[in-house]
This record gives C-alpha cells, sequence and structure tokens, in this order.
C-alpha cells in the first residue's frame, strides 16, 4: 500500500520562511518515510511526482546531509525513453557547475530503478511565491533581478551545449532568496546550433518553433525567459485570454498555442501601470514570434534586462560596499572611495 505523503523536514536554523505551502491533496508515493535506498540513504520526506520520475528528501548517512533523489516512477519501469531521460539528466548535472543551477551528487539504481541525487533546496518555488500574492506578480526590480538570475543559469547551459525548453515558475526554487533551476528531464543537446525537442514542455511558455517540432535554438530558450518575466511582471501568462477561454481563435491550434499566431500578447504595462516602456519593448521582443526577431544570444537579452535596474551596483548583495572607479585613478590618489548605496 503506498505510504501517505510527509512534508520535507526543516534542518535549517533560519526562520525567514515561516508557513509551508497548503496542498489540497496530498500525492501518494511508493515508498513512505524510514525506507531504505542503497543503504546509505533514509528517506525523510516526500517532495513532488514529476514526469518520468518520484521526489523524495533523503538522509544520506555517508555525507551527514540532506538530498534531494529522484527514482525513475515504478510504472514506468522498462521504459527505455524514460530510463534514458533520467540518466542523460544525471550526466548533465555532472558537467554543469553554476550558482543558478541545481547540483547533482551521483546517482546508482535501486529496486531495478536509476535515480540521481541533487542538493536539497527548501524553496519556496517561484510559483508558490507567486501563488501567495495577492496579485499573483512581483515587484518590477524583483522582476527584473530573478529574470537575470534565471538567465545565468540559462547561459551557462548554452555555453556547455544545452538547451532547456520548459521554462516555468514551478521549475525555479528559491535558496536564499535567489532562483535555482531545477528538472532538467527536457533538456536538450544541440550541435552545430540546432536541436530538436524529445518532449514537449509546458504551453503557455513554449517558443512558436517548439510548438511546431522544428529545429531549435537558444532563441527557444529567450522565448522561454521572456514569457516567464512577463508573468513575473504582471501575474498573467502571455495570451492568458485564449488560454482561459476569455478569446477565442478560429484555428484549434491557435486556441491551445495562442503564441502561433502572428498577433504579439498585451504589452505588459497593460496589465500594470509601473512597467516603464523600455522593459515593455524589452518583454515582447523576446517573445517574438520568429526566432530572428528575438535578442540575437541570451547575453544581449540579460545586458537589457540589467540597464533596467537602477544602476549597475543593484546586482551587488546588499550591505556590501562597492567602489565606484568611472576612471583610472593617477598614481598615489587616496585609495578610500566613497561607497555606492546598495
Amino acid at each position: 500500500m503506498p505510504a501517505r505523503s510527509t512534508r520535507p523536514r526543516r534542518l535549517g536554523i533560519l526562520t525567514e520562511v515561516t508557513s509551508e505551502p497548503v496542498r489540497s491533496r496530498a500525492p501518494s508515493y511508493p515508498y513512505g518515510v524510514g525506507h531504505r535506498i542503497d543503504g546509505d540513504l533514509t528517506i525523510i520526506g516526500h517532495l513532488a511526482r514529476g514526469r518520468i520520475g518520484h521526489l523524495y528528501q533523503v538522509w544520506s548517512a555517508q555525507g551527514w546531509c540532506a538530498l534531494t533523489c529522484k527514482i525513475l516512477a515504478p510504472q514506468l519501469r522498462g521504459d527505455r525513453e524514460a530510463i534514458a531521460t533520467l540518466r542523460r539528466e544525471a550526466r548533465i548535472l555532472r558537467r554543469l557547475r553554476h550558482p543558478n543551477l541545481i547540483r547533482g551528487f551521483g546517482g546508482g539504481e535501486y529496486d531495478g530503478l536509476p535515480y540521481i541525487l541533487m542538493e536539497y533546496v527548501a524553496g519556496p518555488s517561484l510559483f508558490e511565491v507567486l501563488e501567495a500574492r495577492p496579485e499573483r506578480r512581483l515587484g518590477v526590480t524583483d522582476a527584473v533581478r530573478a529574470a537575470l538570475h534565471i538567465g545565468a543559469a540559462l547561459q551557462h547551459l548554452h555555453q556547455n551545449g544545452y538547451l532547456y525548453l520548459d521554462l516555468k515558475p514551478a521549475n525555479l526554487m528559491l535558496r536564499n532568496q535567489v532562483p535555482v533551476l531545477v528538472d532538467f528531464d527536457t533538456v536538450l543537446p544541440f550541435r552545430g546550433g540546432r536541436g530538436r525537442a524529445r518532449r514537449p514542455g509546458t504551453a503557455p511558455y513554449m517558443s512558436p518553433e517548439q510548438v511546431r517540432g522544428e529545429a531549435l535554438t537558444p532563441a527557444a530558450d529567450i522565448y522561454g525567459l521572456g514569457a516567464v518575466l512577463y508573468e513575473l511582471l504582471t501575474g498573467r501568462w502571455p495570451f492568458e485570454a485564449v488560454f482561459t477561454g476569455e478569446e477565442e481563435r478560429a484555428e484549434p491550434d491557435e486556441r491551445r498555442y495562442p503564441q502561433l499566431g502572428e498577433q504579439p500578447p498585451s504589452p505588459p504595462s497593460q496589465w500594470t501601470s509601473e512597467i516603464p516602456p523600455a522593459l515593455d519593448e524589452l518583454v515582447l521582443r523576446a517573445l517574438a514570434p520568429h526566432p530572428e526577431d528575438r535578442f540575437p544570444n541570451l547575453h544581449s537579452f540579460l545586458l537589457a534586462l540589467a540597464a533596467q535596474l537602477e544602476e549597475p551596483s543593484s546586482l551587488w548583495p546588499y550591505g556590501v560596499e562597492v567602489e565606484r572607479r568611472r576612471a583610472p585613478r593617477a598614481p598615489g590618489a587616496d585609495q578610500a572611495l566613497p561607497a555606492s548605496d546598495v
């Protein structure tokens, strides 16, 4: 009989997050709390059920720490594609090291099911943050900061020859209030600058070329980042009126995937007056229906977004003094420069 779901354990001493997300119905898991995986790992909590695997919070006796264990769902035992996807995810995690990406710690096989081990991030997810807010959105500065962190993770993926292809708030966990990209089962290697998706993404965030099953480039992730930023700024998806049935489209495909049309989404400033026109333009450019009309690369998009903050030093952590050096100083000049306010 499946074990009843248990919330993940709080292991730290920090108290910034004082409430846990409310789940209307606890899903069942094949392994319960206290179950041993491979001898070293003991399940201490249930985290989520994904497309191909179940996520557990486990305690490693060897590492003396909590980890996340993603193990293939038992109903997919023997499914070659699902097994290959999980093993590919493990290989990708071994190659990547970036502060805005979940860290991998190897894996193995248990009960005939492959599993991978990752760092445990308590969260919440960016989706849960939005759901807890009355207007379901962030302030402009926080939304841009979040997009820069997310974009940095995507840039690292692109530099290593991968596309992410399933960007959405639910796949972004907060580690010390900083977004971390998780769930790599849709990540695709691209060679010669192009690749083709094996799995679909999530409808409101998918680029038109991904919906059509065409060859993909980093422009697909630029579209995904634009869609997430649109939601962070407005509390809505691009084309939400079509997705929710408030607006009808003639073609069935355009009703399900309104990004396939030539009509752009409404400017973000239509939903909140705080958004400046320059930021409107950046978001809509990232959401252009044709890849060649978006930014030439992710780096140029991030530079344009960073310029929307009040000053470059806004990217630095609060409480850190940042020196401003607008021009080379003459020899013997006073070393003490005024610190910027951050």
